[in-house]
């Protein structure tokens, strides 16, 4: 098939969970065959110079990027809140981005036509005029549920604000769902939430997988008593669960394992973090290589409070058989189960007292890693859900 895809974001480098998300489907297809034009921005938040981009991406589609700026503006935030309309998705509406997708329609014809997420929103109307190829949308996230979790997390008034987002959001995402062939969900609770708005047959499963063959078990020493949390630092639900941690969880661990060491790391570190100076925590900021920082440490903490979707990072860090203890909804999607292939774990006591237990224990350090490999073996080979989605939707 001829594929066109768009993206809100460039998918590279591969270094955070929203590039590595969109770059896998872009690979998957391509590994089933299937060619690929890749219609992405390339936007000041996230920009790599032409000469930067790797064969890694170009490799596996035709790739057209258009710059934009989708810096947050205090006076357009107003005027959309007056307008009532999302201020996330108008940030991603260009007159240049309309007027490449419109050559790029016209110059060819394409069997399916992918959209990155509800901030692409806009363009669909573009593409219906100049395409009848079927069009999907893939929802990495149910965007408005993100913006819901903040508002009820948050203090007055900014909880008014972050609602009054949520609302415009839900309105424009739902609007989205309807007017698409197909949505994709990416775990099976957003599925059957999507198809309460566009019926079951509108929507089918396709869950973010790896590429399993590129995690390679590294029987490395591990640090004694290590524990990270790896994610990008610039997405509000990671600084949200982070400092919670911090806060709560962490003082907690460290009375018990005086000896205990947290890792933080990821992209767009604030800079408020490396002047902490709490005992045992060591910030590092963004890592080369997410895999390599993993193997010498023993359990990946994930204890996020809002959000959705599914988290990446977690599939990666399975696949490469690391032990993780998360909150409920950070394994949302995963189809985990509690103490086998992973440790669930939602209030603070709580969670500090699964960290300590486990750490203590190097049995159940062993087991939680073989079975988390296992477990991504089973459920999150990107090329195989490829497949099935697309066997789904034809």
């Amino acid at each position: 098939m001829k594929i066109l895809q768009l993206s809100y974001r460039l998918p590279y480098p591969l270094k955070d969970g929203g590039a590595i998300g969109i770059y896998n489907l872009t690979k998957a297809y391509y590994q089933l065959g299937h060619q690929v034009t890749l219609l992405s921005f390339n936007t000041k938040k996230h920009f790599v110079a032409d000469e930067n981009i790797s064969s890694v991406l170009t490799s596996i589609c035709n790739l057209v990027t258009v710059y934009h700026n989708t810096s947050l503006s205090p006076i357009q935030a107003f005027i959309n809140l007056i307008k009532n309309k999302s201020y996330h998705i108008s940030r991603f509406e260009s007159d240049d981005y309309k007027t490449k997708l419109i050559e790029i329609l016209q110059q060819n014809n394409f069997d399916l036509i992918h959209i990155d997420g509800a901030f692409m929103a806009s363009y669909v109307a573009i593409i219906k005029q100049y395409s009848s190829a079927k069009i999907i949308v893939r929802a990495h996230n149910v965007e408005h549920f993100i913006w819901q979790k903040l508002s009820a997390n948050a203090s007055f008034p900014k909880n008014i604000y972050l609602k009054i987002l949520a609302a415009q959001m839900k309105r424009e995402e739902i609007a989205l769902w309807k007017k698409v062939d197909i949505v994709a969900a990416i775990n099976q609770n957003e599925l059957k939430y999507i198809a309460n708005f566009v019926g079951n047959e509108k929507v089918k499963m396709l869950a973010a997988g790896v590429f399993i063959d590129e995690f390679k078990i590294i029987n490395s020493v591990r640090i004694d008593n290590s524990t990270f949390y790896l994610g990008s630092m610039e997405w509000m639900p990671n600084t949200e669960a982070v400092d919670w941690f911090l806060k709560e969880v962490w003082p907690q661990v460290i009375a018990k394992i005086p000896d205990a060491t947290f890792y933080l790391a990821g992209r767009n570190m604030p800079k408020r973090y490396f002047d902490l100076k709490i005992k045992g925590v060591k910030i590092i900021g963004e890592v080369e290589d997410a895999t390599a920082f993993m193997h010498d440490k023993q359990l990946m903490i994930v204890p996020l409070k809002s959000g959705g979707g599914v988290r990446i990072k977690i599939v990666e860090a399975m696949a490469a058989a690391n032990a993780i203890v998360a909150t409920d909804l950070a394994a949302d999607g995963l189809y985990t189960t509690h103490q086998k292939n992973i440790v669930i774990a939602n209030e603070a006591n709580d969670m500090a007292n699964k960290i300590i237990a486990t750490l203590q224990n190097k049995n159940t350090l062993a087991t939680l890693r073989t079975e988390a490999r296992y477990h991504a073996e089973q459920y999150f080979d990107q090329k195989k859900l490829m497949q099935e989605f697309l066997n789904a939707i034809h």
